[in-house]
């Protein structure tokens, strides 16, 4: 009876990591792509940071050197300001096949340098006069091994079930990194509440470069997600319900996330989504010490809390979370004595 119920153990568990596992998607988008080349070929001879080097890199140049100087990329770089390198998420946003426009509202507004029907005009036109279409055809190869290997990376890392095995619970969901070649800037979360995305928690996920590489035109693109930056995104699936259950009560208290470490006052319509990044960034710094040690824990929350006023205390109270996992079963379990702590922190 004993064995059973071990085997019983074993195979739950075994279900619950091959879930964690399977909610994990890697991918280029091909709108998504064309955006970044045209914002790159645009804007790479003025801005300091440049994309990472490497054989993609090097193909790129090469191929779009005779259209540097269309005329959609000097009608962009003639603008007042440009937009944000976050610009070429709307791809996700657009018809499948050019001529591209917008078929699902976006959450954010990607394009703030000029109207999107001026923008998506002028980019129709670079992505038709410049053959954009057959340089992505051309590295769909590229863009499949470089996805194989990010996922495999993360699958291999183990990071998957020791996020299981923190918060103790399955989360809805699929987590969706769209990897940026050309973006040697940032990382971005992609939000969405439409029904083509519903319960998929999506991120893009810049190139970044590695100076320990030492990276040239001559380098093979090898993606590997930062594993922190992984767990804090699939953190939010987990624990968005948390918000969404004490509403009412954290609303009463919501001044509360609105003041920085610096002093800094934000706007009141913000208390949600710094609550929501409070309890992401304390779990996940959490997971990391879980993973991989006290240090990497601490510096992680030490690095968060230069923003989050309570991020290192809340990181000291989650102690009782780690310490009492026979008591709380899954984060939910632990909910009430969060709520009770920020009411007590708040008095």
């Amino acid at each position: 009876m004993k064995l059973k119920f071990i085997l019983t153990g074993i195979f739950i568990t075994f279900l619950s990591t091959l879930k964690a596992q399977e909610n994990l998607d890697v991918k280029v988008d091909h709108r998504m792509e064309a955006l970044s080349i045209f914002y790159t070929l645009a804007t790479v001879d003025t801005m300091d940071i440049k994309p990472t080097p490497s054989n993609y890199y090097k193909d790129f140049k090469t191929y779009f050197e005779p259209y540097k100087n269309h005329k959609a990329l000097n009608w962009y770089r003639n603008l007042e300001s440009w937009d944000g390198y976050d610009i070429a998420s709307l791809g996700l946003f657009l018809s499948e096949d050019y001529p591209f426009e917008i078929k699902i509202k976006p959450e954010v507004n990607y394009i703030r340098s000029t109207s999107k029907d001026t923008f998506l005009y002028h980019f129709n036109e670079f992505y038709k006069d410049c053959k954009v279409k057959k340089f992505i055809k051309k590295h769909k190869k590229l863009y499949k091994s470089v996805c194989e290997t990010a996922k495999d990376s993360v699958k291999k890392s183990g990071i998957l079930n020791e996020i299981q095995s923190f918060y103790g619970k399955s989360a809805e969901g699929k987590f969706v990194i769209y990897i940026d070649l050309l973006n040697n800037m940032g990382n971005n979360a992609i939000p969405s509440n439409n029904v083509n995305f519903k319960d998929n928690r999506m991120f893009r996920l810049a190139y970044l470069n590695d100076e320990d590489k030492n990276h040239t035109d001559e380098s093979p693109v090898i993606f590997i997600p930062y594993l922190n930056v992984v767990t804090h995104e699939i953190s939010h699936l987990f624990v968005q319900d948390f918000l969404q259950n004490y509403k009412n009560d954290l609303s009463k208290i919501k001044t509360l996330f609105l003041t920085t470490s610096k002093g800094e006052k934000l706007d009141e319509s913000k208390w949600e989504n710094e609550l929501d990044e409070l309890i992401v960034r304390v779990c996940t710094a959490r997971i990391l010490e879980q993973k991989f040690g006290k240090e990497e824990g601490l510096k992680e929350i030490e690095n968060q809390s230069r923003h989050f006023k309570l991020a290192i205390p809340l990181y000291d109270f989650f102690e009782n979370y780690i310490l009492n996992r026979d008591k709380y079963k899954s984060i939910a379990d632990f909910y009430p004595k969060i709520m009770e702590y920020l009411k007590t922190y708040e008095e």
